[in-house]
């Protein structure tokens, strides 16, 4: 993860969902302003900023006129871009890294922001807790994911806490706390009592 405190400027996607550091998401882009922001990351070679779209009361034409970004969002990178019928376009990308919105603007097409990269504080994670996120992930997978291969679930903790984030269906707004949590440790400490409250919620919805 990049560590540098100094600003970087970036085009904004503003989306419904959250894209978490070593995640990836697929999406149909439609709006022209958005592809528009797409071409120009794949010609310069540039990365974009993702961040869950703020509710406004603006109806406007152009998503990209109207949407407004969370303080806290993940840099990405596209990985691939597939042109679809009627000038949509499939969009996969991946995420890099966890970004603070320092200061942003609607350009001309779409909206550009400074932000500074906000790796997670110092704190170490004991043990215990790390076993017991492992063995959650592990058990809740065969609940949400019966008909799919396991993944590789990361040990490491941060991963670790990414991967919890982005993969157990918590509502929006619980995903958008966790990534704006700055230890890991609390991170993992807030995800282990949500997939708790999720896995008795689960059993108890199983046909006896």
């Amino acid at each position: 993860m990049p560590a540098s405190r100094e600003s970087v400027s970036m085009p904004i996607l503003p989306i419904k969902g959250i894209l978490f550091p070593g995640a990836k998401t697929n999406m149909v882009i439609e709006d022209s302003s958005y592809k528009v922001m797409i071409s120009y990351c794949i010609q310069q070679d540039t990365g974009l900023c993702v961040c869950m779209e703020r509710p406004t009361q603006d109806s406007g034409s152009s998503l990209a006129d109207t949407a407004e970004p969370s303080n806290i969002g993940t840099s990405a990178r596209i990985l691939q871009v597939v042109e679809l019928e009627g000038g949509r376009m499939r969009v996969e990308l991946a995420g890099i890294s966890r970004i603070s919105l320092l200061s942003y603007r609607h350009g001309s097409r779409y909206m550009v922001g400074q932000f500074k990269y906000l790796p997670d504080l110092d704190d170490s994670v004991p043990a215990p807790l790390i076993d017991e996120a492992l063995a959650l992930s592990s058990e809740i997978w065969s609940f949400i994911g019966p008909n799919r291969s396991r993944p590789q679930i990361p040990s490491e903790p941060e991963a670790l806490s990414y991967w919890i984030a982005a993969h157990v269906p918590f509502a929006v707004t619980s995903q958008q706390e966790l990534l704006e949590l700055r230890t890991t440790r609390t991170r993992l400490a807030k995800e282990v009592s949500l997939v708790r409250r999720l896995m008795d919620r689960l059993r108890s919805e199983q046909p006896i």
